[in-house]
């Protein structure tokens, strides 16, 4: 089995400027495309962690999208079972709502760049306390989700409260996306030029420009925080297991 296995709810939707952190510390991945209806192996449980991608759909679809039931059965036996788990925009929300929290649409569509700010949890988290107190980051999302029970908010922003989350010390929801890469936020306005040009308040130019301006430090961001993540979480549990491995 894969050292990490990737739910992707999209063709779009993939892991950017993660593949070659994790190319740089020899994990491998398995990638569960769940729009074509794919499932995990039966022994998805020997995997070291979770991410799981975004998506266009909301976590409340699972009528349209039967397998958001499944998906969050699995987040939830993950959690429990104290797996590193990564999710991003609609991996965040997934979480959120596989854990208790309710997920709800928001009163504004964040499509573009936007700041958003830590907080003092964010500030001193081992991992996320690395990235800028106050950077600007790529969002696609117009649904919002309150915090789950025990979790340490780990940064807000003007229109939603909870864009980033930990939950004990393994699990990490972050509602924006830092693994968003120019060539991905183009393909998705190419896509979805006509839901932008209904709106008045999103500008396909001024994300362009907004791409040229901060691209380079959700760069940064993006490679720092997995290899945190990775070094922090994989690597210490693999050095732990080293130490006591389990008993037969």
């Amino acid at each position: 089995m894969e050292d990490i296995l990737v739910f992707q709810h999209d063709p779009f939707e993939e892991l950017g400027i993660f593949v070659p952190v994790l190319e740089e510390h020899r994990l491998s991945c398995a990638t569960v495309r769940l729009f074509e209806g794919e499932i995990p192996a039966e022994d998805w449980e020997t995997v070291k962690a979770l991410i799981i991608l975004g998506g266009p759909m909301s976590a409340r679809d699972e009528e349209r999208y039967p397998f958001l039931k499944w998906e969050k059965a699995i987040i939830r036996a993950a959690v429990k079972e104290r797996l590193p788990i990564l999710g991003i925009g609609l991996g965040a929300q997934l979480i959120a709502a596989a854990t208790g929290a309710e997920v709800y649409s928001g009163n504004v569509q964040e499509i573009g760049w936007y700041p958003i700010s830590m907080t003092p949890e964010g500030q001193m988290d081992s991992i996320f306390g690395y990235l800028p107190e106050k950077p600007t980051v790529f969002q696609r999302h117009s649904d919002g989700f309150d915090l789950p029970k025990g979790a340490q908010r780990l940064a807000s922003s003007l229109y939603y409260d909870n864009q980033a989350f930990r939950i004990g010390k393994n699990v990490y929801g972050l509602q924006f996306h830092l693994e968003a890469t120019p060539k991905m936020i183009e393909q998705w306005m190419e896509r979805h030029w006509k839901e932008l040009a209904q709106s008045p308040y999103i500008s396909p130019e001024k994300i362009r420009a907004d791409t040229r301006s901060y691209a380079q430090e959700s760069r940064y961001c993006g490679e720092r925080f997995l290899t945190e993540f990775i070094r922090r979480l994989l690597v210490s549990k693999e050095q732990r297991e080293e130490k006591h491995p389990a008993k037969v």
